[in-house]
């Protein structure tokens, strides 16, 4: 009874890994990340690399069902890895930690929207936050386009996120945030109200 009981044990335990889904997060030369920065580079960007990421950027994926187009419906999947140079190359990154490869957990092959976030990392530990540091006027963000992908179970090949093919995503800008004239016009309104108040007193 105990050789029959661990002999399931073995036969479940491969079949359990195999049910977790699969995709490579790496992007290619094809598909870096750049700013819109030509002559003044952003925060942690060296001068004479303008126009490319380097260190100083988080790259999160953002998972949501099929279909999906909302972007507020996507969930912050991970890993959120830093911007990477090196021997990848100015604008590429791959996982955090290595390899490229990302199990993404309670997937058993179902199809999924996704999108691919970067963030200044001083900015925030997400980019919903990193958006919302007005602190931080100097941030960078950028987001791709949403791609779908099925992810690998078993011994299928992984996909990968970035490419050209049916699915796939390309690089994309990351620009600085500029607040809106209507955020700026609430501001100064209620400066205002503020002064008169103060004024009356």
């Amino acid at each position: 009874m105990k050789k029959t009981l661990l002999l399931l044990g073995l036969i479940v335990l491969p079949v359990a890994l195999f049910a977790q889904g699969t995709v490579n997060y790496a992007n290619t030369g094809q598909t870096q990340l750049s700013t819109n920065s030509t002559s003044t580079p952003p925060p942690s960007q060296a001068a004479n690399q303008a126009g490319v990421t380097q260190l100083g950027y988080t790259i999160g994926l953002y998972i949501a069902p099929q279909g999906t187009t909302d972007q507020n419906a996507f969930t912050l999947m991970g890993p959120t890895t830093a911007s990477q140079g090196g021997l990848l190359g100015q604008g590429r990154f791959n996982g955090n930690p290595l390899p490229a490869n990302f199990v993404i957990s309670n997937n058993t092959g179902q199809t999924i929207a996704f999108q691919v976030r970067a963030w200044s990392t001083f900015a925030g530990t997400d980019y919903a936050s990193a958006l919302a540091n007005l602190a931080r006027p100097d941030r960078y963000l950028g987001v791709s386009a949403i791609g779908e992908v099925t992810p690998a179970t078993g011994l299928t090949p992984t996909p990968a996120l970035f490419g050209t093919a049916a699915g796939q995503i390309g690089g994309f800008v990351l620009v600085p945030v500029v607040p809106e004239p209507s955020s700026i016009a609430l501001g100064l309104l209620g400066l205002g109200a503020i002064a008169l108040f103060r004024r009356r007193r």
